[in-house]
Formats: C-alpha cells, structure tokens, sequence
C-alpha cells in the first residue's frame, strides 16, 4: 500500500510539473510574441502587429493571477482595439476585442492581481470605451442587423422580378 501511494504522488508531481511547465512556455511565447508586436506597431506594420497581439490575447487567459501577463494582455487588447478601429479599420474585430477587454476588466477588478493604480488605468480606459468605442459597437450592430434586412429584402425583390 506504501509503494502504491508513492507512486501516485510521484505521478501527480510528475504531472502537475509537466502541466506547469507547459503554461509556462506558452507565457514565455506571449511574451516573445507581445515584444515582437510593439516592435511591428512602432514601424506602422499594423497588420503584422495585430497578428502578434492576438497570439498574447489567446494565450494568456483573462483570470491569470501573474500581474506581469494580466497586464500584457490587458496592453495587447488595448493595441488591438486601436490597431481594428483606426489604423486597420475592422469595426467587427475591433468590437470583439473591446468586449474582450471588457471581460478581461470585469475578470480582474476584484481578483487583487493588479496594484491599485494599474487598476485604476485600466478601468478609466474602459470608460474611455464606453464613452466612444462602444457607441461605435452599438451603431454597427443595429446597422448590420439593418443591412441584413436590407439584403434580404432586395434578394427577395430581384427574384420576384424573374420570375
């Protein structure tokens, strides 16, 4: 029975290690990934740059208790959320990315990764959204939604038409 608990505690370590370490890379490849991006954002590489911020997006989760990689996702949406609505225009990306962002914040405002002034930046920059970005979402919502009905319609009109 000692050599059976044994074995399954070096089997959990072992394990709990292997999956450590796993995160730990793809922390280490945001990183990398994030450095790269400024680089190409600095250079007006927009597109390139976007790419590169959507990889620490997507490999950072938004309840990471290291405040090192919250706030390296936290920069990357904000990047992207600018790069989508006014380097790049992508209103539909751009608003992903904002509520994103939105999540991410509402994720960490009680989780006291973040110091009280990082944490103050961040939710004024939300606010920030509300008060222009999220005007934009709301209007390309309800004119997509319009745009749909509009199609829909004029496709339906143009096969009346033939037949």
């Amino acid at each position: 029975m000692k050599q059976f608990t044994l074995i399954l505690i070096s089997l959990m370590l072992i394990l709990t290690s292997e999956i450590f370490s796993q995160d730990k890379r793809a922390l280490k490849a945001a990183e990398l990934s994030f450095n790269s991006a400024e680089r190409d954002y600095k250079k007006g590489e927009y597109l390139e740059a976007a790419q590169k911020y959507t990889i620490v997006v997507n490999s950072i989760p938004a309840a990471i208790d290291s405040r090192k990689h919250l706030e390296l996702r936290l920069e990357a949406l904000i990047k992207l959320v600018d790069i989508y609505f006014y380097k790049y225009v992508g209103i539909k990306q751009a608003c992903e990315f904002l509520e994103e962002y939105k999540v991410t914040v509402n994720t960490m405002k009680n989780s006291g990764v973040l110091k009280g002034a990082d944490l103050l930046k961040y939710l004024k920059q939300e606010q920030d959204y509300a008060n222009k970005e999220a005007k934009q979402c709301d209007g390309y919502e309800r004119i997509g939604g319009d745009m749909d009905k509009f199609r829909s319609k004029t496709f339906d009109k143009v096969f009346e038409k033939e037949d």
